[in-house]
């Protein structure tokens, strides 16, 4: 009696001390292995766990590794009456913070709940979820000692554990209304659903002003947090997801929260996304993908590492937030406490979630965003305060600032006005100069020339237009060893307008008082047509060299014989030119012989070219004008140039060779982009010019004969000149073929020492070979052995200049000089030959003599 009496005091005691909620998270028992019967914890391999999570005690666990881990957790408690009496009208309630995997609960070997489904040793379907809330059965619940028996099994790696509480709430039974209460969260939807409603007040903003890409990335944090604070409230369970999608959605969303905010500071206080962000951004979206494709143990430690790498960007945030703080931006001092606040929160609960600290989990970023979205508010009040405030001031002022800045632009415009006057009186002046420099000069019979000048600088001044720009033309009439000629210049200084112009201004007056020498002063008039050119040439690239580079200018400077049409000419990286015979145009250069006048240290010998005009030929010289066209435009409207040269040949062909309708064409095909000028030169003469032949008829006769060629192999050159004297008297010689007869006389003469025929014959045939240098080599040997150094060096020199590298014209042309006892001139032009042969023997025999004198003298 005594003995049931001392029971019934402790059951009592007992009683007292368990009343509602009861406590469920202490004095565990954990075996690893699944116990469905009535089995108690009184075998070895149980082991005591003083308080959950049942994690702790899992770790003290061995498992089979090729198996699903397995635990039973089992707790004993004690029921009252006077709990019975509490919930009279209720009902008992079970709640569970957090199980996870797969799990059965069991309450006095009674199942009431599971989650999740395993086969033999396979999870199916997984079961965590948070806040497990179960109705008691009265009946299952008995008064005194009860017992709760939890099945759990998860895999390898992924979590195996009860948690002791969630978002602070215990493990407990308590009633089923206070339970119930759990799963109303109104705080939590009136939250989710302001930051949503934040989210695409600010998306809607962005896609008024696309400029302010803050309102973006603050509309998607918002956005992806308010889905986050979806996933982890108990709302998420009606939809019935599987707890493994649904786990990997909320990943999914969870990891851009973090990013979509240092995105949008970025932005907000830079005006840009600095290179930090945007790799963070490409490897959270790496991630996030990654975890929805891998096992759940895996997306457990991807979790784990994204949630230490918040930390990095926090810290970053941190950051920058300071760095505007600290250049004194108003926005950043008032962001700074909400933001303050809202990282104090989230780290409190990352860690409370990856229990690095021992804290709790208490969800508090939910209040730490709501402050961040208020400092969020005032920062964009003040903005749009400021701009307000601005305006109104504005406003205030708008009539005085106006009246301010139209004097100031005024003010402006008159100064521009009397700059552009005196700008357009220095052109006005400039071209006064440039006029009468830039004429065609001169009459000719036979010789026409027809010139276009198209500047692209045009101006007014004083009521009167004008142009202005860098190319020149200008012709005059000269005689040079009585022989008349049509000399001609066409440059394109470098440079536009006022530049360009004083270019073509020195161009024109050099150019022009090197003629006026050449009509004054015999010894100018004297001179050769190539020495002439030569001499030219070389004054003017003296005097632009003296710019320093700083003014360059393409040329091509002319000579055309009156009376043979032979033109002489240099082209100083001027537009090719151009003839137009018999209905085609082509090019009468094919390469760059010598740079632009001006151009510093400018080597080689200057060559002067040589070509023959037929009757009705048509000459064009151009600046780089005719070639630079704006034909269109591309699809980005820039401007298309035409580039191929060899348009301006099908132009002149399509004009006829007519310079009106030349220019015609070129403004029908595009828009010219630089100055243009050219000259048109035709000859009217009807001087026969002879090319090289290598057999020639007559009298129904070829020449050489088998007779004439036994002569010349067998060195009788007597009997040669004979044969060839009378075959030039034959009654059927024709006055066309009989040139070229001559022309093998006068050969014939110099190896017989008939130097005085040479001399008269070649000079009489010259006007129709005026091309053959070979030919006015012979002449100049001719009068170097008839004793007549001055004219021989005269004629050679003429060789020279048409060919600087012409090697046997290089070795007579130095023995002239030697038996002119020029003997320096001659060992110049000695080295130059022993350059392109130095083992010839006349080079060897003309250095032993010059050794020789060098000797003697000494």
């Amino acid at each position: 009696m005594i003995k049931l009496l001392t029971i019934c005091i402790s059951v009592s005691i007992g009683f007292a001390l368990e009343a509602l909620p009861i406590d469920l998270t202490k004095n565990w028992q954990v075996t690893p292995r699944w116990t469905e019967s009535k089995e108690t914890p009184n075998t070895p391999d149980w082991i005591a766990l003083e308080s959950l999570p049942v994690a702790d005690a899992v770790a003290k666990l061995d498992f089979d590794p090729s198996k699903v881990r397995r635990i039973t957790a089992y707790k004993t408690f004690l029921i009252s009456s006077s709990d019975f009496d509490e919930v009279k009208k209720d009902a008992f309630s079970l709640h569970l913070p957090y199980i996870s995997n797969v799990y059965k609960i069991y309450l006095n070997d009674v199942e009431i709940g599971s989650g999740g489904k395993l086969d033999e040793n396979q999870i199916v379907k997984s079961g965590y979820r948070r806040h497990i809330i179960i109705p008691l059965d009265r009946t299952i619940i008995r008064l005194g000692q009860n017992s709760i028996r939890v099945l759990i099994a998860a895999d390898h790696g992924e979590e195996l554990t009860i948690y002791k509480l969630m978002n602070d709430i215990p493990a407990s039974i308590d009633r089923a209304l206070v339970n119930q209460s759990i799963n109303e969260e109104y705080l939590t939807y009136m939250l989710l659903f302001l930051y949503f409603f934040v989210g695409v007040y600010h998306g809607l903003f962005y896609l008024k002003r696309r400029m302010e890409a803050y309102n973006l990335y603050y509309a998607m944090f918002a956005i992806f947090l308010s889905a986050y604070m979806v996933f982890r409230s108990q709302l998420i369970y009606y939809l019935g997801l599987d707890p493994y999608v649904q786990t990997r959605m909320e990943y999914f969303v969870v990891f851009y929260v973090p990013i979509w905010l240092m995105l949008f500071l970025d932005n907000f206080f830079h005006g840009r996304l600095s290179k930090l962000s945007k790799v963070t951004f490409s490897a959270i979206t790496f991630i996030a993908v990654l975890q929805m494709f891998v096992s759940r143990a895996i997306s457990g430690k991807i979790l784990l590492g994204w949630q230490l790498s918040v930390l990095v960007l926090v810290f970053y945030s941190i950051f920058v937030i300071s760095r505007a703080v600290y250049q004194k931006n108003k926005d950043a001092y008032r962001m700074v406490i909400g933001f303050l606040i809202l990282v104090v929160t989230g780290i409190w609960d990352v860690l409370g979630a990856t229990g690095l600290v021992p804290i709790q989990n208490l969800n508090l970023l939910r209040f730490g965003f709501l402050t961040f979205v208020l400092g969020i508010a005032v920062v964009l009040a003040n903005r749009f305060l400021r701009v307000h405030n601005e305006v109104e001031n504005l406003n205030a002022t708008l009539e005085l600032k106006v009246e301010e800045r139209t004097n100031e632009l005024q003010n402006t415009l008159t100064r521009v006005q009397e700059l552009k006057v005196q700008q357009d009186g220095d052109y006005f002046l400039t071209s006064l100069l440039l006029e009468p420099l830039s004429a065609i000069s001169g009459r000719s019979s036979s010789v026409v020339l027809e010139s276009y000048t198209k500047q692209k600088k045009e101006f007014e001044f004083k009521g009167k237009k004008r142009e202005i720009g860098g190319d020149i033309i200008i012709s005059e009439q000269i005689v040079l060893g009585g022989k008349t000629f049509v000399v001609f210049v066409n440059g394109d200084a470098m440079g536009k307008s006022m530049q360009g112009a004083g270019g073509a201004l020195v161009l024109g007056v050099v150019f022009l008082s090197v003629i006026k020498r050449t009509q004054s002063k015999e010894e100018y008039r004297n001179k050769s047509p190539e020495r002439w050119l030569k001499d030219c040439f070389l004054e003017l690239q003296s005097i632009f060299e003296s710019f320093d580079g700083s003014m360059l200018i393409s040329v091509v400077i002319g000579l055309v014989e009156e009376e043979t049409g032979l033109l002489y000419y240099v082209n100083a990286e001027h537009p090719w030119t151009v003839l137009y015979r018999d209905g085609v145009a082509s090019f009468i250069e094919q390469e760059l012989e010598l740079r632009k006048i001006g151009t510093k240290g400018m080597d080689g010998e200057i060559r002067v070219r040589v070509f023959p005009l037929e009757h009705d030929d048509a000459l064009f010289v151009g600046s780089d004008g005719r070639d630079d066209i704006v034909v269109g435009q591309d699809a980005k409207g820039n401007r298309v140039m035409n580039e191929d040269e060899n348009q301006f040949l099908k132009h002149v062909e399509y004009a006829g060779g007519m310079l009106d309708k030349l220019i015609e064409r070129l403004g029908t095909i595009g828009e010219l982009s630089d100055d243009l000028t050219i000259l048109r030169i035709s000859w009217n003469g009807n001087m026969k010019h002879l090319s090289k032949r290598e057999t020639l008829e007559y009298a129904g006769q070829i020449f050489p004969n088998v007779e004439y060629k036994k002569y010349i192999e067998l060195g009788h050159l007597e009997e040669a000149f004979v044969y060839i004297e009378n075959v030039m008297t034959h009654a059927e010689m024709d006055e066309e073929t009989k040139p070229y007869f001559q022309k093998e006389a006068a050969r014939i003469a110099i190896l017989t020492k008939k130097y005085e025929y040479a001399i008269h014959t070649i000079e009489e045939i010259l006007p129709y070979f005026s091309t053959d240098n070979e030919l006015l080599l012979q002449l100049s040997y001719a009068y170097r052995k008839n004793k007549n150094i001055h004219k021989a060096i005269d004629i050679a020199e003429r060789v020279r200049s048409r060919d600087p590298k012409h090697f046997r014209n290089l070795i007579h042309l130095t023995e002239c000089y030697r038996n002119a006892n020029q003997l320096e001139r001659a060992k110049k032009l000695l080295n130059k030959a022993e350059l392109l042969e130095p083992d010839h023997p006349q080079v060897k025999k003309i250095r032993e003599i010059f050794n020789q004198l060098k000797t003697g003298s000494n």
